[in-house]
């Protein structure tokens, strides 16, 4: 983008505007000349052709005679009376091809120029007359007279810019000079000065400026007045307004510190609730647990009853000597009998006891390990068995067996313990017969988990509000609304991952993408 630079030249008024004159006074002139040049050139030429008629009807008879008579001395005066004429240039006077008398220069344009005039005498052609315009002298002298005229005008025109330089700064420029001397001079920040101008004997145009920016001048001052008493007030209304915002910010910043306050309040009380809900859901795996283990250690204190009985009748049939051989062998088939159940009990109260211990130490240490996600979602299977057998409801796993994750298995069993009873509590409320699925499927580095239910689903309200903390549809019913809040921190700060509600038909559907290995900085590998 080029930048364009306008020079302002410090040329006076007064001078521009003689010079314009007198430029304009040289073009009107030089034109006019040029035209007068041109009507007088063409009345030239007319009146060449009428001297030529002239020529004809005055000299024509004497110059006949002498031609007729070869006086050449008479036809000498006549050619150099008729060359001595004005506008003739050249003559030519000849007699049967010969030339008796010839002076001038012939012109290159005899059509234009020259003229031929037949001498007769008595009817008879006995020589020609040949004259020709002095065309050149007549230019000549045109000229001579048309450039005094254009120096007489030039200095006209010199003499008229003197003049009205004189008069425009007379009348103009002076005063001009004195205004923007007045201008230049220094005003009051607060007042401005009014102009003056040295010319009672007028009213002009300078006059009625001078008077309209004095006018301009007295509004300025006045609202220079009214802008210094604005400012005034503004200043006392800025101080008053700094006060009142110093006071506001005083009890803004209290107000902050109260709500800093309850919001530590707020963060410690969800803190401590999340932590209750943990301990309340671990509690009441406990409670299951127990509930669970009663029934294979109660078989195995029956059995060990039983087995304590036979051995005290063997023993006292092998004092008595009365031992048969159909007693010792209804003794081992009761005793083979007793161990197997004992054995079948002992092992199912032992598979209860570890999974309850990798889950609740998991839940209680979230520390980090690499486990079999399969074998694991089993385990937690195990732990909600006692809520599970206490209804019609059932949970199918579909999951690869080499799935192998990197991570919290206890922050996984909280989401899927908390997942299944939401489904329990609230998606089967009214249902006497549901099903939930967990499906499980790897993608590359990533562990995508669909868990569904056919319940009867969540409204749009929960649809909405579903992860915010204290939202539940069993206020008043115990529930803290904390369940689901957990379960999206857990997902997606503790186990890295991410956690979606999806559109389902029929009941609830989440999906769960985690990866098979978390990224702890300290974590040795």
């Amino acid at each position: 983008m080029g930048i364009i630079i306008f020079i302002k030249k410090n040329i006076p008024i007064a001078w521009r505007i003689a010079t314009s004159i007198v430029l304009a006074s040289i073009v009107i002139s030089c034109f006019a000349t040029v035209v007068l040049i041109y009507i007088n050139y063409k009345e030239e030429e007319n009146q060449f052709r009428a001297r030529v008629k002239e020529i004809q009807s005055s000299h024509m008879t004497s110059l006949a005679n002498a031609l007729w008579h070869f006086d050449s001395k008479q036809i000498t005066v006549q050619g150099e009376g008729i060359n001595n004429l004005y506008y003739i240039g050249y003559v030519r006077i000849s007699s049967d091809d010969n030339t008796l008398y010839e002076t001038g220069d012939i012109s290159n344009a005899p059509q234009d120029d020259h003229f031929l005039i037949p001498i007769e005498h008595t009817n008879r052609v006995i020589g020609e007359l040949e004259i020709g315009f002095a065309r050149g002298q007549i230019l000549e002298n045109i000229i001579k007279s048309a450039t005094k005229i254009i120096v007489m005008q030039v200095l006209a025109g010199m003499l008229l810019a003197v003049l009205l330089l004189w008069r425009v700064y007379r009348i103009i420029t002076r005063h001009l000079v004195d205004l923007n001397k007045q201008l230049g001079e220094k005003n009051s920040p607060s007042t401005h000065k009014f102009l003056s101008i040295d010319r009672d004997n007028y009213n002009d145009e300078l006059s009625a400026l001078v008077n309209s920016f004095n006018q301009l001048t007295d509004e300025l001052n006045t609202e220079l007045k009214n802008k210094e008493e604005a400012q005034k007030a503004l200043a006392e209304t800025n101080n008053k307004l700094e006060q009142r915002v110093e006071e506001r910010t005083q009890t803004l910043q209290e107000a902050i510190n109260e709500l800093h306050n309850t919001l530590e309040n707020l963060r410690n009380t969800q803190s401590q609730l999340i932590e209750s809900e943990k301990l309340s859901s671990l509690g009441g795996m406990v409670a299951g647990v127990a509930h669970e283990i009663n029934t294979p250690i109660g078989l195995c204190i029956t059995t060990h009853s039983f087995i304590k009985d036979l051995f005290k009748d063997m023993q006292q049939r092998f004092a008595s000597g009365s031992i048969s051989k159909s007693n010792f062998t209804d003794f081992m088939i009761s005793m083979e009998e007793s161990v197997d159940i004992l054995s079948k009990n002992l092992e199912r109260a032992a598979k209860l006891v570890k999974s309850f211990k990798h889950v609740s130490e998991d839940q209680a240490g979230e520390a980090a390990r690499k486990f079999n996600l399969e074998e694991y979602l089993q385990e937690i299977l195990s732990t909600l068995h006692p809520k599970l057998r206490m209804t019609r409801h059932g949970v199918n796993i579909r999951c690869a067996s080499d799935i192998d994750i990197h991570g919290y298995p206890g922050a996984l069993s909280q989401v899927i313990t908390n997942l299944i009873m939401n489904s329990l509590l609230h998606g089967f409320e009214s249902i006497d017969q549901g099903n939930i699925t967990i499906e499980v499927e790897r993608h590359n580095d990533n562990v995508e988990i669909l868990y569904t239910d056919d319940g009867q689903g969540l409204t749009k309200e929960a649809q909405a509000k579903i992860f915010e903390p204290f939202f539940t549809t069993k206020r008043g019913y115990g529930g803290t609304g904390l369940g689901m809040h957990l379960v999206y921190n857990l997902v997606s700060q503790t186990m890295q991952g991410t956690i979606q509600l999806q559109q389902a038909s029929q009941g609830c559907a989440f999906t769960i993408i985690i990866p098979t290995q978390i990224h702890i900085p300290d974590l040795i590998q």
